[in-house]
């Protein structure tokens, strides 16, 4: 789980971190439950506030580019996808979280995968060896 570090933020932009973190939580509900557009809306009402906040290259920011480039990819928007999944891979893994830029880059890997780029796919995950690959199989047993 990534955390949201703010560090003296006034009032009002605390209001709207804080706000922009609740419209991420109901997007991550809304995927949950199959709304991927409804999802989508609100990770990019939340990038807005972040970028607002703290920048488009903020880790803030790139941790929702990920989360909107996952549902982009559920829709079949692979381009806007693609475009997401770049900017969190350059922003996370940069930010020295391994695993962060790891789950990025799987994000993007499978986009390429949907779009026929095989090789770039492969190369993409490569990028991670040895170690700090991240498995792309939600569905694996969850404790």
């Amino acid at each position: 789980m990534s955390m949201h570090a703010y560090t003296n933020l006034s009032p009002a932009k605390a209001n709207s971190a804080s706000q922009a973190i609740l419209l991420n939580n109901e997007a991550l509900q809304l995927s949950e439950l199959g709304d991927n557009a409804g999802a989508e809306r609100l990770h990019k009402e939340a990038l807005s506030i972040k970028e607002r906040i703290h920048g488009p290259d903020s880790i803030q920011a790139a941790l929702t580019r990920n989360a909107l480039g996952e549902v982009q990819l559920k829709q079949g928007k692979y381009d806007e996808a693609e475009e997401n999944l770049r900017k969190a891979v350059a922003v996370r893994s940069a930010s020295g979280h391994a695993f962060d830029g790891a789950v990025s880059r799987e994000n993007l890997a499978q986009v390429l995968e949907a779009k026929g780029q095989l090789k770039e796919a492969k190369e993409t995950r490569d990028l991670g060896r040895p170690d700090k690959l991240s498995c792309g199989n939600y569905n694996v047993a969850k404790f």
